[in-house]
């Protein structure tokens, strides 16, 4: 179907509402003009294959038995745990420096004295002078005979202890400190765990019927579909249209509102032909049959106009 459609107008001799340079007027004052006639259509069915024919393949599926088996999930193992040494702090108090004895020594002290030391003892001689004595009897010796000696002496300086050297004794008493130290409560040992096997029980399955394959013949479905048959073709001819003397505002502002009323957008009803008025009956004419092109009779009649 040719859809686009001009509405044109102007003046011819017969002053009609042109819908292009072809319109013309016939003596009785009836304006004419070439419109374009719709096809002409034949309702008829025609069968569509909805589903073609083919095999269904169905299964039916494996039948499995089941028991239970039991695997080991996990080996066992040998686990050692150190577990480290205990302490404990003690607080004790060390020598750090042992009780001592010192000796402290004074020397011996001095004072000076003179003494008279005999040098020579005294003595007797025997006078030469004298005659020898012949006796045995010392007595008998005359005194003047012997001779005495007086003895010797020497005055000698000397040093002599006043206070004899001496030793004191002192003791030093010790130093201590109070400390703190870990004392090993409990020494560091390695603990061996043995750790056991574990094991699960596990569903075991087993065929007990196989699967089969079942075919199942699909036939063909069809539909018949009801379809428009073109049995004429569109064509152009001279149809009655509304002349231009009689298209005065009044009528075209009711076409517009007409055409509104039936859903069809024109704007605003100004009383004028623009191309939204000229789509809008162009749309009318379209979905009724109508023939388009210009503002044929046929149509006011279908919109209910004069």
């Amino acid at each position: 179907m040719i859809l686009t459609t001009l509405l044109t107008s102007g003046l011819t001799a017969s002053n009609t509402l042109m819908a292009n340079p072809a319109t013309t007027a016939t003596a009785d004052t009836t304006c004419y003009a070439q419109v374009l006639v719709p096809g002409v259509f034949q309702a008829a069915e025609e069968k569509v294959v909805t589903f073609e024919g083919s095999p269904l393949y169905q299964t039916t599926p494996v039948q499995l038995g089941y028991g239970e088996r039991k695997i080991k999930v996990a080996d066992a193992y040998v686990e050692y745990e150190i577990i480290p040494a205990v302490f404990e702090e003690v607080t004790e108090t060390v020598e750090i420096e042992r009780e001592r004895t010192e000796v402290e020594t004074f020397p011996a002290t001095y004072r000076t004295e003179t003494k008279r030391v005999k040098t020579k003892e005294a003595s007797v001689q025997w006078n030469p002078a004298c005659a020898p004595v012949v006796s045995d009897d010392a007595s008998s010796i005359p005194p003047a005979c012997l001779l005495e000696t007086p003895a010797e002496y020497q005055e000698v300086t000397r040093e002599l202890i006043a206070t004899p050297a001496r030793t004191v004794k002192r003791v030093i008493p010790g130093k201590t400190q109070t400390v703190t130290r870990k004392v090993l409560v409990e020494p560091a040992k390695v603990v061996r765990k043995e750790i056991p096997a574990v094991y699960a029980s596990i569903p075991l399955g087993r065929v007990e019927q196989a699967a089969k394959l079942i075919t199942t013949p699909q036939p063909e479905q069809s539909q018949q579909v009801p379809v428009l048959r073109k049995v004429q073709a569109e064509r152009f001819i001279n149809m009655p249209v509304l002349c231009e003397t009689e298209a005065d505002p009044a009528l075209i502002s009711r076409l517009q509102q007409r055409l509104q009323q039936l859903g069809y957008d024109t704007g605003k009803a100004s009383g004028a032909i623009d191309t939204t008025t000229r789509t809008a009956l162009t749309h009318f004419q379209q979905d009724n049959r109508l023939a388009s092109g210009a503002i044929t009779l046929e149509t006011l009649r279908k919109l209910g106009l004069p």
